[in-house]
């Protein structure tokens, strides 16, 4: 029935909201520039992404950093804007998983291209370090030519299988490029609010970045890997059915009514 298949999905959309509220409380490096850190949130990313579709995601991801906003030590940096790179990264996740790689993409240089145009952005820094220009995304682009090559075709037939070591790639996969976009908006956002200021601190942050988004996706693959194995027989099964029917016949899951 349709009215117990949106009573799951509100109740895992809290549960995981809930989640998220956790790892978004705790802190593992400060924000350069800008008073407050860099969070836990994008370990738990790609399992809210497997198992929510991007709307669901993304309300998890809004109530989560709302809630998480009230803990002092993690308060309101951009605007109210906090949630962007959050449900960003867990919208690219949910639609690379359930075979939609056209719009994870389409969205994924559409944020490069905001980030390109910003004035208050650099896009090479190797002056600043005594060097050839080097391209700042140039780990951002390396997450696009994943998004895009076969890596991440047939995703949810991949995580099927019950074995934690078989889970390892297909969640790295979505880790990483979720957690590039997720960098990506946080950058736009950044750059917006603090200015002209945000010019001296591209250096800095390019030297940092990938050591941040480093440890990221080494947690999001662990944890992920594991909460996948363990939670498979009870409610990644349903999420996992839902996924590989969207990836093998799109047309057939939007058109068909639940049972």
């Amino acid at each position: 029935m349709r009215y117990n298949t949106d009573t799951r999905k509100l109740t895992l959309t809290a549960t995981l909201a809930a989640v998220y509220v956790v790892f978004r409380a705790v802190p593992i490096d400060q924000l350069i520039g800008i008073n407050g850190t860099i969070t836990a949130a994008g370990m738990i990313a790609p399992i809210i992404g497997i198992l929510l579709e991007p709307a669901y995601g993304m309300v998890a991801v809004f109530t989560g950093t709302m809630v998480a906003s009230l803990f002092p030590w993690n308060p309101i940096k951009f605007a109210g804007l906090d949630f962007l790179p959050g449900a960003l990264n867990v919208t690219l996740v949910s639609l690379a998983v359930r075979g939609r790689r056209t719009e994870a993409t389409l969205m994924f240089l559409i944020t490069t291209a905001l980030f390109i145009i910003n004035p208050y952005t650099s896009i090479f820094v190797g002056s600043g370090l005594l060097s050839p220009p080097i391209p700042y995304l140039w780990m951002h682009l390396a997450a696009l030519i994943v998004l895009v090559s076969p890596l991440t075709k047939n995703l949810a037939t991949s995580m099927t299988s019950h074995h934690y070591a078989s889970l390892i790639r297909p969640v790295a996969v979505l880790a990483f490029t979720g957690t590039m976009l997720e960098h990506l908006t946080g950058g736009i956002l950044f750059a917006t609010v603090v200015g002209k200021g945000a010019l001296k601190f591209w250096s800095v942050i390019f030297v940092v970045y990938p050591i941040e988004r480093t440890i990221l996706v080494i947690g999001a693959t662990l944890i992920g890997a594991a909460l996948l194995s363990l939670l498979r027989p009870t409610v990644v099964e349903k999420s996992l059915g839902t996924v590989k029917l969207a990836a093998t016949s799109p047309i057939k899951y939007v058109s068909e009514p639940d049972d």
